[in-house]
């Protein structure tokens, strides 16, 4: 016969030799006691879908609307945008980008037009409403305004068209408004 030592050291080992539970399938609770549910796999979205923009920055701002707004500025003939900028996704996206620089203070005007499918937009919508301070009247569908690091920046919707026009020379949306008005009679 067994003792009753014999015996309760048999039990010990035999629960030491069971199969541990699955692992759950939400993670443990947190701080709250909650579960966490687990992530669902996300989807993906389309890639941005662009029609080439097919228009000259002399047509966008043609000389007398500058020389209007401030005869100091100089369409420079070439240049190259910042990676990441509005002006360098309207170039990748082909559509156009422009900049006047002042003669005497080297400060600069940048407008870029680009034409983009409706979710594309909709998505710069929501990052131009997320990012900006104001909300101007352009007379365009959807249009924001901000000022970052001294630059204010105008970014509008109309038609399928996505437009930025920026400047150090632009502290409030009616500063960018001659600029503005030029551009979108052009398209």
């Amino acid at each position: 016969m067994l003792s009753a030592a014999t015996a309760l050291a048999a039990a010990v080992i035999l629960v030491g030799c069971t199969t541990p539970d699955p692992a759950p399938t939400t993670a443990p609770p947190g701080p709250s006691g909650s579960a966490t549910p687990t992530p669902e796999p996300s989807a993906t979205s389309a890639p941005p879908t662009s029609t080439p923009v097919d228009i000259a920055c002399d047509e966008l701002v043609p000389a007398q609307a500058m020389y209007d707004f401030n005869p100091n500025f100089s369409r420079l003939d070439s240049w190259t945008p910042s990676s990441g900028s509005p002006a360098a996704d309207a170039l990748d996206a082909d559509g156009v980008a422009c900049r006047w620089k002042n003669d005497t203070s080297g400060e600069v005007i940048d407008v870029s037009v680009a034409s983009f499918d409706e979710g594309t937009l909709e998505d710069l919508a929501n990052d131009a409403y997320e990012n900006s301070t104001m909300v101007p009247t352009y007379g365009v569908e959807e249009a924001y305004f901000a000022v970052t690091n001294g630059v204010g920046e105008a970014i509008l919707f109309q038609d399928d068209y996505w437009i930025v026009v920026s400047s150090p020379y632009f502290l409030e949306p009616g500063d960018a408004e001659p600029i503005v008005a030029s551009v979108l009679a052009a398209l």
